[in-house]
């Protein structure tokens, strides 16, 4: 195979970095283990349940012999937005659009290779994508514990494809955009080479303390409690959120090593033209039909309605009281009801939060 051909052909798909792994034991699985066995939400559990799977390969797909790893760079969201996301929303939903191009990938290295068996996993098969990107020479660790590509920065999401064919020989062939020495040192957060010395900006810009000196706690993170919790948010985790409705981003945009680009999101993003009023006064099933084809898409809608009266509150619009009040009043949901509630009393009383 060309190299250069198969380099095009990334270029063609929106591929920003390619590397490849051979299937032994994740070097950082007992690192994984210690870190979940330290307590975390019960909303994800999953991650203790699955550690098992994260060993080996044999669990996820039999015969894995090699991984190729794979990155798309993230666009930003429009200027014009109303409501602010973290940005690897801009994409659409990125699962299904890196899935999709590793899968155009997949037909083009069947043509070169005999591949029989292959998994492409993005984000929701338990293996330890952070390990197998930086061993693929994507970069390093962060202290902001993200991968910091030398080119995308942080804003990059990866994917992987497993396949039964040894691929190694051709790792050097297959590289793209990446680095083809790995030291294991790039796999601790705040690597030699990747985080200037002392620096700590993605610490002090964490809003809720996630991030410090003792690493990374998810239970304190702004992306657990408006993306996977399903409840109240307490009201320290409230008021941090300040205007954005999902995610956080903080971490990224206060890191010196940030790497913007010129990529356009995608003309046909909801999200990008969804308003606070509008995600308060759909109903449940017309919120999802209104995200569908985004990140999004499968989350509960009472989610993003009790993350929008948190918004309204933290950014002060009281034009929305009305909107507010009927929630308050009429939602199914008492979790977002009472958030609602809490928002009516935060602008009836004249504080805002931010």
């Amino acid at each position: 195979m060309n190299p250069s051909e198969f380099h095009s052909f990334l270029i063609k798909t929106g591929i920003a970095a390619c590397g490849v792994v051979d299937a032994s034991r994740p070097l950082t699985y007992d690192a994984y283990c210690s870190q979940i066995a330290k307590g975390i939400p019960q909303n994800l559990g999953y991650l203790q349940r699955n550690a098992f799977c994260r060993e080996g390969f044999e669990a996820i797909m039999p015969g894995t012999k090699s991984v190729l790893c794979f990155g798309i760079a993230m666009p930003k969201m429009p200027a014009s937005a109303p409501c602010h996301f973290a940005r690897f929303c801009a994409i659409g939903d990125y699962h299904t659009v890196l899935r999709d191009r590793i899968g155009q990938i997949l037909h083009f290295l069947k043509d070169h290779f005999p591949i029989e068996n292959s998994r492409i996993c993005v984000d929701t098969a338990p293996v330890l994508e952070r390990e197998l990107a930086i061993r693929a020479g994507f970069g390093s660790i962060g202290y902001n514990h993200m991968i910091i590509h030398p080119q995308w920065g942080s804003y990059i999401s990866l994917g992987e494809l497993l396949v039964d064919v040894d691929l190694m020989p051709y790792r050097e062939m297959l590289a793209f955009n990446t680095s083809p020495l790995f030291d294991p040192q790039n796999l601790i957060p705040g690597a030699v080479g990747c985080c200037p010395k002392h620096c700590r900006q993605c610490v002090r810009a964490c809003p809720t303390g996630a991030l410090s000196s003792n690493g990374y706690d998810v239970n304190r993170c702004l992306a657990y409690w408006t993306i996977q919790h399903r409840g109240i948010i307490p009201k320290e985790f409230a008021k941090a959120m300040g205007n954005v409705i999902w995610g956080c981003d903080r971490c990224q945009q206060g890191c010196p090593r940030i790497r913007d680009n010129d990529i356009p999101a995608p003309e046909d993003n909801p999200l990008s033209r969804i308003t606070l009023k509008e995600i308060l006064t759909l109903s449940g099933r017309q919120l999802r039909i209104r995200v569908a084809q985004t990140v999004i898409a499968d989350v509960h809608p009472y989610m993003l309605q009790r993350n929008a009266c948190i918004v309204i509150a933290n950014t002060g619009k009281r034009e929305l009281i009305p909107e507010l009040e009927n929630v308050a009043q009429n939602h199914a949901c008492e979790w977002v009801r009472s958030t609602a509630q809490s928002s009516l009393n935060i602008l009836t009383n004249g504080f805002v939060r931010i």
